[in-house]
Parts: C-alpha cells; sequence; structure tokens
C-alpha cells in the first residue's frame, strides 16, 4: 500500500520565501510530495506548487514579481520594523498606526490596507481554479475569530483560499465565510501539522520560518514587555505543533521582520541550506520503510506548463 508525504509550510511573511529553497531541495532528491496544508505565505507558496510542483520556475516567478510594479503597490514597504521584530500582530498594528497610517483609521475600519492589494497581488502568483483541482491535493488554513478555531479550506476558489489566510489582522480585514470570520491562520496554526497529518499524511516534514532568534530587550517599555510575552506564547505554540511532525526544516530566517521582502534571496538560500542538512534523515525515513512513498510526479506533466 502506497502512503504519503505531506508538507506543513508555516507563516512567516517574507521569511516565508524560504519554502522555496527547500522545496527546490525536496525536488532535487526525489523527495515525493503528495499533500501541502499552507499557513499565510505558506499557503501562498504551497498553492503555487500545488499547482505547478517546479521549484526553480516557481522562484523565477516570485523574483519577476518582487521586482515589478505590482509588488511595489502592496505597500509593505511603509511597515515600519519594530525593536522586536517578532512582534505581535497587535503591536505592529498599533506601531504602524502611531508613525502616520492612523490618518486612514476610523472607529469603523477593519484594517489599515485594502483587501484587493493583497488579492491583486496574489493573482499574479497563483493560477485561478478551485481548490480541489491541484495536482498535488492541497489546504489553505485560516483562523476563525469567532471560535479561536483552525480551518481548513479543502474546496472552493484557490485565490480566495489563499487570501483569507495571509489577512494578516489589522492589515488586511477579516472575512465572513460560511457563518465563520476568517483571518491569518498563523493565529492558531503558525505551522499546519496537524491539517497535513488529517489530510492523510503518514510522514509529515514541517517547514518553520519563524525567527531563529530572540534579540535581547534593552530598557524595554510597557509594549516591548507585552510583545515580547505575544512572541513567546507564539514560539512555544509552534513548537508543540511541530513536534507532532517526522522532521522539521526550520531555515536560518535569524530575527527577520516579516516585511522584508528586499531579502528575499537570502531566505531562499537559507530554506536550500537547511533542507541540505535535513535530506539524509529524511531519505533515511523513507529507506527504511522500503521506499514506500507514493509519488505523483507522472501527473505533473502538461498542466499550467511556463
Amino acid at each position: 500500500m502506497n502512503r504519503r508525504i505531506g508538507l506543513a509550510l508555516g507563516g512567516g511573511g517574507a521569511r516565508g520565501l524560504a519554502h522555496l529553497g527547500a522545496l527546490k531541495v525536496l525536488e532535487d532528491n526525489g523527495i515525493p510530495v503528495n499533500l501541502i496544508a499552507g499557513t499565510s505565505m505558506g499557503s501562498v507558496i504551497g498553492a503555487m506548487y500545488a499547482q505547478f510542483p517546479h521549484a526553480d520556475k516557481l522562484i523565477d516567478r516570485w523574483l519577476a514579481f518582487l521586482n515589478g510594479p505590482d509588488f511595489n503597490s502592496l505597500g509593505t514597504r511603509f511597515i515600519v520594523q519594530q525593536k522586536e521584530q517578532n512582534s505581535s500582530l497587535l503591536a505592529q498594528f498599533i506601531s504602524v498606526v502611531a508613525k502616520g497610517f492612523y490618518i486612514n483609521i476610523s472607529p469603523y475600519r477593519q484594517a489599515i490596507l485594502k483587501t484587493s492589494r493583497l488579492s491583486d497581488a496574489i493573482a499574479h502568483l497563483v493560477y485561478d481554479e478551485d481548490i480541489q483541482d491541484t495536482l498535488i491535493p492541497f489546504a489553505a488554513v485560516a483562523s476563525d475569530l469567532n471560535s479561536g478555531r483552525t480551518v481548513a479550506m479543502y474546496s472552493g476558489r484557490i485565490r480566495e483560499a489563499i487570501t483569507i489566510s495571509s489577512s494578516i489582522p489589522g492589515f488586511i480585514a477579516p472575512h465572513t465565510r460560511d457563518g465563520q470570520l476568517l483571518t491569518d491562520g498563523a493565529v492558531t496554526a503558525a505551522v499546519p501539522v496537524d491539517v497535513v497529518r488529517t489530510m492523510g499524511a503518514d510522514l509529515v516534514i514541517a517547514i518553520n520560518v519563524g525567527i531563529n532568534t530572540i534579540p535581547p530587550l534593552d530598557e524595554p517599555n510597557i509594549l516591548d514587555i507585552m510583545t515580547r510575552i505575544d512572541t513567546i506564547r507564539g514560539i512555544n505554540q509552534t513548537e508543540q505543533e511541530i513536534r507532532r511532525a517526522d522532521f522539521c526544516i526550520h531555515p536560518d530566517v535569524k530575527n527577520a521582520h516579516w516585511s522584508e521582502f528586499f531579502r528575499f534571496e537570502e531566505f531562499i538560500q537559507a530554506g536550500i541550506d537547511a533542507a541540505r542538512t535535513a535530506i539524509p534523515a529524511i531519505k533515511e525515513k523513507i529507506d527504511a520503510n522500503g521506499g514506500f512513498f507514493h509519488t505523483v510526479i507522472s501527473k505533473f506533466s502538461g498542466k499550467h506548463d511556463a
């Protein structure tokens, strides 16, 4: 009986570009990918690979996008980096507003940026189809603000699902869907190991693009202290989930801010380096089970050819 390998791709904004490097190494080493679940940026990269599993070409597509006018219109260059690089979304939101975005804020507004900016960017990267039609089975992961639960989206239009999964609270408004109020999946499942396991993965490879280091606090104020507490809570939550994976690839993205897309080459290389380190153990696990993991490479030809 064929068994399946699933990828759990974590969120992290620009740091998520490290997924591209890791996918390249898995592909170059013949590691089959049978299922993918992605959170936030992990959902963007995961959807792209599920539709068109050729890492090198996806890297080229990303580089063209990042160097073009469509990315600049997204407005991430205006996000002010914080003293606390991996600060909570709430703390980042407060600080950005304090730095000048308050002009567009009212008590009735749910976010700083228009959802159309994010959805337009995703339209340049992801083909418009139903989630069920991807070459590799895929799920985009979101968080329900009403129940506090993780929501996995296995059906519906893929661009819409990715937009929901990537809607950073405070920056992009939450979405109403099936009676739920959905926002960025990283709120409840920064690395969606449990989701891809539920999809039927026998072996789960988690790729965590969270920060690698926490800089010391220097004369912190109230916001710094609250932010650090939230950061630690998020790191501990992520560590608990990735323990349930069979392998975890954690690229050395240092303490990079999620908006630092100009460091894309560094992040892609970090993904390559981390995945290369993990490959021997992954291959050993596969070989120990007689190489029983099912490959779907034969399905890849023809659709979405670049």
